[in-house]
């Protein structure tokens, strides 16, 4: 158990929770729906996606050899159960494999009851799962869009499993949580850049540089808050929504740290955690305001 633990990194699993309580939360704010049989099975489906998407992660950076040479943090770098020989690559290739056909069973479920819009939505998530590692982490400046969006049409698709529609307040739910998580993963990537560019990766910290990254960084947390706050200016998501706003002093120190620590592992990693709270806190607060919605 302790080996499914790791290979899965079951502690980065409480991102996909939020993310469908939010897109859930959403989609009862905007039309009074909730079906408890759908909620739980997009939810299973979509922590089974996470799942292989950490696992086919560890198996092909195993392969490549990149996990050898990456600096490890508690946040970034991967796990070394594989590198250690603590699990077999096959074995590992397998978990993956069985979490990937669980969520195509609950995705085929869903198909079948909401085709369009659904689709693309899934087809998108497939790709992304197969494809992320061993090819499209090494085109230009792509990793962070990839993983970001596919995480943003998790809660798009988990409020589509719930209204049939894609609309604004849909939107409201996918916008802010790519960003995020195109975050987390873009900071998490410094620590790890020497590395994966000798890997053939060309994510965006190697092709603009760890001081101009910081930068962006910064910029992507703003453009964050801006998004919620656009969302309710524009009506699609409620005024409540904003006690996400919570979170921007942890943001702020975030990126003071960033900017100032960006070239050296050590300093950085309080900003790598502090990252995680924002990320965390933002969409479970999100998710929050929803509900706070439907009743003020």
């Amino acid at each position: 158990m302790g080996s499914l633990l790791l290979i899965t990194r079951a502690n980065f699993l409480p991102l996909t929770v939020f993310i469908v309580l939010a897109g859930l939360a959403a989609s009862y704010y905007a039309y009074g729906i909730f079906n408890p049989l759908n909620a739980f099975l997009v939810m299973i489906g979509a922590l089974l996606t996470h799942a292989a998407v950490n696992v086919f992660n560890n198996y092909f950076d195993y392969r490549s050899g990149i996990d050898e040479r990456t600096t490890k943090t508690p946040f970034s770098g991967g796990v070394d159960i594989l590198v250690e020989g603590k699990m077999k690559p096959s074995l590992a290739f397998t978990v993956g494999l069985l979490c990937l056909l669980g969520a195509s069973a609950i995705g085929a479920y869903f198909l079948a009851e909401k085709f369009y819009p659904l689709f693309p939505i899934l087809v998108y998530g497939l790709l992304a799962i197969c494809l992320y590692t061993p090819i499209l982490s090494k085109v230009h400046a792509l990793s962070e869009i990839v993983a970001g969006s596919g995480f943003g049409f998790m809660g798009l698709g988990a409020y589509v499993t719930q209204t049939g529609v894609i609309d604004g307040t849909g939107i409201s739910v996918f916008v802010p949580v790519t960003i995020l998580v195109a975050l987390l993963l873009f900071l998490n990537e410094f620590p790890d850049a020497e590395a994966d560019k000798i890997s053939g990766r060309r994510h965006v910290v190697i092709l603009l540089g760890k001081k101009r990254s910081a930068w962006l960084y910064v910029a992507g947390l703003a453009a964050t808050y801006a998004s919620i706050l656009l969302a309710v200016v524009y009506g699609v998501a409620p005024f409540a929504v904003l006690v996400s706003f919570v979170t921007t002093p942890i943001a702020y120190k975030a990126g003071k740290i960033a900017l100032k620590n960006y070239g050296q592992i050590p300093g950085l990693v309080p900003a790598l955690a502090l990252n995680v709270i924002v990320i965390l806190s933002t969409i479970l607060l999100t998710a929050v305001g929803f509900l706070i919605g439907v009743y003020v």
